[in-house]
C-alpha cells in the first residue's frame, strides 16, 4: 500500500505531463521577455515581441504556480522562481501606490505629458465637436506649469497667432515646438512644450535627417537652470486595414481571407518601428549625458516598460510612476492592448509626488502628470 503511494505521487499522469511541458515553454518565453530590455531590436526583431507579451505571461505562469499548489506539487517552484527573477518588471507595469505625500514647505511644479491625436481632428472614434475645447477645457483646470504635447495638428488661416492665444489661455507665456514634417504654412503637427518658466534655448533632437521626433528647451526654474525635452518616439504607422484585421482577427481566420498577407505586413511594421526606436533612443540617450542641465523627460515612447527603449532611458533617468505612482497605469486606450507607453522621467537631482494619468477619454491616449521637486540631499 505504501509503495503504491509513493508511486503515484510521483507520477504525474498525461495531462498533468502535457502541462509541464506547456509551463517549462511559457518560463521560457517569460525568460526571453526579460532579456528583450538588455538586447537592441536591431540585434534581435524577435524578442521585443517577447517584450509585449510579459503582463500575460507573467499572469499564466502565475496561474500555473498556483495550478501546482493546489496539486501539492513542488513544481510550482519552476514559475515562481521566474517570476520572481523579474520582479523589477512587474513594477514597471503595476505599483500599489506611494504614501508619501506633497510637502507643503516644498517648491515644486506640476509637470502634465499628453498626447492630444492631433487634437481630435483625424480620429475616427471621437468626432465630437466639442471635443478640443473639452481637451483645452482639461489643461485650463489642471494648470500646469510645464506642458508637454505630442501630435499637437493645428490647421488655421495664422497658427502663430493660434500658438499666441492658446499660450495666453493656459498662463503659459512661452512655448518652443518641432514639427514632425515640413509642413504648409498654414498647418502645425508638432510636438509642444509650454511652460511658465522662461525659455532660455530650445533645439530639436533627430537622427539621420529623419523626421524630428525630440525637442529639448532649457527652462529657468526659480534659480536653477532644467532642460525638459519632449519625445515622440517612432509609432507602429499602422493603418485602417491593420487596425480592422487586428480588431477582425477571429472572424478574418473564419474566412480565412488573407490571413498570412495581412500578419505579415503587421509583424514587418512592428519590427521596423522596434528598429527605428532602438536606434532613436541610442541618440537620446547620449544628448540626455551630454545635457549640462538636470533632465526632466516627457513623452510617448510607443512602446512599454518592458522594452529596450525603456531600458535605456530609464538608465540614467528616473520614472515618475515607479516612484509616485499607483495602479496599472496604462495610458494607450486605441484599438491595439493598453499598455503604458507614456512617462515622466527625471535625473536624480528631482523627486516626484502624485504621478497619475488622468481618466479622460478625449484622445487615444490618457494624460499623465506629476509634481516635481528637487530632491533633498541626506
Amino acid at each position: 500500500m505504501t509503495n503504491n503511494k509513493t508511486s503515484g505521487n510521483k507520477r504525474l499522469g498525461i495531462f498533468n505531463s502535457l502541462v509541464l511541458i506547456v509551463n517549462i515553454v511559457l518560463i521560457l518565453a517569460l525568460a526571453l521577455s526579460y532579456l528583450s530590455v538588455h538586447v537592441s531590436p536591431e540585434k534581435s526583431w524577435i524578442l521585443p515581441f517577447f517584450g509585449l507579451l510579459y503582463p500575460f505571461l507573467f499572469i499564466i505562469n502565475l496561474f500555473l504556480c498556483l495550478y501546482w499548489i493546489l496539486r501539492k506539487r513542488w513544481l510550482f517552484l519552476l514559475s515562481a522562481i521566474m517570476i520572481f527573477a523579474g520582479w523589477n518588471h512587474l513594477e514597471r507595469t503595476v505599483q500599489i501606490g506611494s504614501s508619501v505625500t506633497l510637502p507643503a514647505n516644498r517648491s515644486h511644479f506640476k509637470v502634465i505629458s499628453y498626447n492630444v491625436k492631433n487634437l481630435s481632428n483625424d480620429n475616427v472614434d471621437l468626432i465630437e465637436p466639442e471635443i478640443r475645447d473639452k481637451i483645452l477645457g482639461y489643461l485650463d483646470d489642471e494648470d500646469p506649469d510645464i506642458l508637454c504635447l505630442q501630435e499637437f495638428a493645428v490647421v488655421h488661416p495664422d497658427p502663430e497667432a493660434f500658438i499666441d492665444s492658446l499660450s495666453g489661455r493656459l498662463n503659459m507665456p512661452f512655448h518652443a515646438y518641432s514639427q514632425y514634417f515640413e509642413k504648409p504654412r498654414k498647418r502645425f503637427d508638432a510636438i509642444f512644450i509650454f511652460s511658465k518658466f522662461p525659455i532660455l534655448n530650445y533645439n530639436l533632437v533627430k537622427k539621420d535627417d529623419v523626421h524630428n521626433y525630440a525637442l529639448f528647451a532649457d527652462l529657468i526654474i526659480r534659480k536653477d537652470t532644467v532642460r525638459i525635452f519632449n519625445i515622440h518616439l517612432e509609432s507602429l504607422r499602422f493603418k485602417r486595414e491593420d487596425y480592422n484585421f487586428i480588431s477582425e482577427l477571429d472572424l478574418q481566420f473564419e474566412e480565412n481571407e488573407n490571413v498570412r498577407e495581412s500578419s505579415l505586413r503587421i509583424i514587418k511594421k512592428m519590427k521596423t518601428a522596434f528598429s527605428l526606436r532602438a536606434s532613436q533612443v541610442e541618440n537620446l540617450s547620449s544628448c540626455i549625458l551630454s545635457s549640462p542641465y538636470p533632465v526632466i523627460l516627457c513623452g510617448d515612447f510607443n512602446d512599454t516598460p518592458n522594452s529596450y527603449a525603456y531600458q535605456q532611458l530609464t538608465e540614467n533617468l528616473t520614472d515618475a510612476f515607479i516612484e509616485s505612482g499607483k495602479g496599472f497605469g496604462n495610458t494607450y486606450i486605441g484599438k491595439l492592448p493598453s499598455y503604458r507607453i507614456d512617462y515622466i522621467l527625471y535625473s536624480d537631482y528631482f523627486t516626484s509626488w502624485d504621478c497619475n494619468r488622468e481618466l479622460i477619454k478625449y484622445s487615444d491616449h490618457y494624460p499623465v502628470s506629476c509634481m516635481i521637486g528637487i530632491r533633498q540631499k541626506d
